[in-house]
């Protein structure tokens, strides 16, 4: 029988050991060696947000107003806020917002809240929020008939519009080849007509009743704003009013005479804002009037269709004798058609301060 000896276990020596020890971690710096790599993490790019805001009035666009969103981490943790504040054009711009992600846009003018709404910014992407309704004043085709005494192109000029035509008023040829070409005076949104512009030949003829030229040119005012043109007048410009629409409006003295209205006096009337609106406009109910020069038209009385904007008590004189209209109507309007009227007693240049301007900025707006 034989008998089987049990092998006695070998061990390598400590140098064989180190030698493998080295070959592994060699292997391990090659770059098919298998070690932990972490996934790639996506990323994303900024994004912007931007918009336009326009006055609560809806008038005009708003200055300085704050738009804002807050930008949160993943549990909802608010560690950032980015804000902007809108031009003069009302426009505003939000920058480097992280992507992906849903924020809430605040836009506010002092302590009011004009706006709010979420909005989602993908990577990298742009936003433009859509314009609100807003008068721009850019967007309008004004023609102006100058006249010695306004000039209404001064003031649209402190309005800020800048689309305008003037037309000379002062040349009888210029007015009449203007009110006489209906489809150039439909091109224009609004015609402005200064006092003072050339009337007679031009809206009546004092020495020919027969020349058809004034009855049509009248003619050609009515249609304008019958198909919704917008036509203001100022100061000694009301025979044009008067003689388009005689029924709207009773100026003092005799409506079949023309320039007979022109009575009033020097003043300075603190006139009452008789329109709500306009009213909370301006945040007051008073504003002071000037009539630099004599001989403008007062008003007595207006059909109950037209609009009643200032108010105040005013005095005229006719021959010796001098009277005084309570509440006469300053600032007026009405509408025709698809049209609209507005007439002043009062030039408008000399009335340029800040509240007028703001009177006038109303006005045009609703025109």
């Amino acid at each position: 029988m034989t008998s089987l000896t049990p092998r006695t276990p070998t061990r390598s020596s400590p140098g064989t050991m180190s030698l493998v020890f080295l070959a592994f971690l060699a292997a391990g710096c090659q770059e098919n060696a298998l070690v932990y790599k972490p996934k790639d993490v996506p990323t994303t790019q900024p994004g912007t947000i931007s918009g336009r805001v326009c006055d609560p009035s809806g008038r005009s666009w708003l200055a300085d107003a704050m738009a804002y969103v807050n930008v949160t981490d993943d549990k909802g943790v608010i560690y950032d806020t980015v804000s902007a504040y809108s031009d003069q054009d009302g426009r505003w711009m939000l920058a480097d917002l992280p992507g992906d992600r849903t924020y809430t846009l605040y836009v506010q003018s002092g302590d009011t809240l004009l706006d709010q709404e979420d909005i989602y910014v993908g990577s990298g992407q742009d936003i433009t929020l859509a314009e609100p309704d807003c008068f721009d004043p850019q967007n309008l085709n004004i023609a102006i008939v100058s006249g010695l005494y306004d000039d209404f192109d001064v003031v649209l000029q402190q309005l800020g519009f800048t689309n305008y035509t003037v037309i000379d008023g002062e040349s009888m040829d210029a007015a009449n080849a203007f009110f006489g070409d209906p489809e150039g005076m439909a091109a224009y949104d609004l015609i402005f007509v200064n006092g003072g512009f050339t009337e007679d030949g031009v809206i009546y003829n004092l020495t020919d009743s027969s020349d058809p030229v004034p009855a049509q040119n009248i003619a050609n005012i009515q249609q304008y704003v019958e198909a919704g043109g917008s036509f203001y007048a100022s100061d000694w410009a009301y025979d044009a009013v008067e003689l388009a629409w005689p029924d709207r409006v009773d100026w003092v003295g005799a409506d079949e005479i023309p320039n007979d209205a022109q009575t009033g006096n020097y003043d300075v009337v603190n006139s009452a804002v008789s329109d709500t609106a306009m009213a909370e406009y301006l945040t007051k109910d008073f504003v002071s009037i000037q009539y630099d020069l004599p001989v403008w038209p007062p008003i007595e009385n207006v059909d109950t269709s037209v609009s009643v904007h200032l108010t105040g008590n005013v005095s005229y004189s006719d021959g010796l004798d001098d009277y005084t209209l309570t509440s006469s109507p300053m600032l007026i309007s009405f509408n025709d058609v698809q049209g609209k009227v507005v007439f002043s007693t009062f030039r408008v240049v000399p009335n340029t301060n800040d509240d007028v301007l703001k009177i006038l900025q109303y006005m045009l707006y609703d025109l």
